[in-house]
């Protein structure tokens, strides 16, 4: 069975926060790294990247340094959607960002702010 590795990319403390609690209200037994920006993340990801491994990314678009379509179009470099999926999560309302996401094999979803347990419930059953 593959190891499941959580990350949530966001700007934001609040969002980050939001997301952890409930994954946990969610009883997954994760404790989800968490990264400011996508250079961040991607640097930690290329470093630990292992194709033994699943990894699980909760992606917000709108982020400082690198954004979430720069980070997204990076993995492309050395993962693959079979290990990896990413599931955006954006208090953007834009429809290109949606069709954009559709487009890229790594999106699962696009999903808005603020998520739900029950949301994370269903993604997590599912993938």
């Amino acid at each position: 069975m593959l190891k499941k590795h959580f990350f949530i990319v966001d700007d934001d403390p609040i969002a980050i926060m939001i997301l952890k609690k409930l994954l946990i209200k969610c009883d997954f037994n994760i404790t989800p790294l968490s990264f400011k920006n996508g250079e961040e993340a991607l640097d930690h990801f290329k470093n630990n990247y292992s194709s033994s491994n699943q990894y699980i990314v909760f992606l917000d678009i709108n982020m400082p340094i690198m954004n979430g379509w720069e980070f997204l179009n990076s993995l492309e470099t050395f993962t693959t959607p079979n290990t990896t999926r990413v599931f955006l999560v954006t208090s953007s309302v834009d429809e290109t960002d949606k069709i954009r996401a559709n487009q890229s094999p790594f999106v699962s979803r696009f999903l808005s702010k603020p998520l739900s347990v029950a949301t994370l419930d269903e993604l997590i059953k599912v993938n």
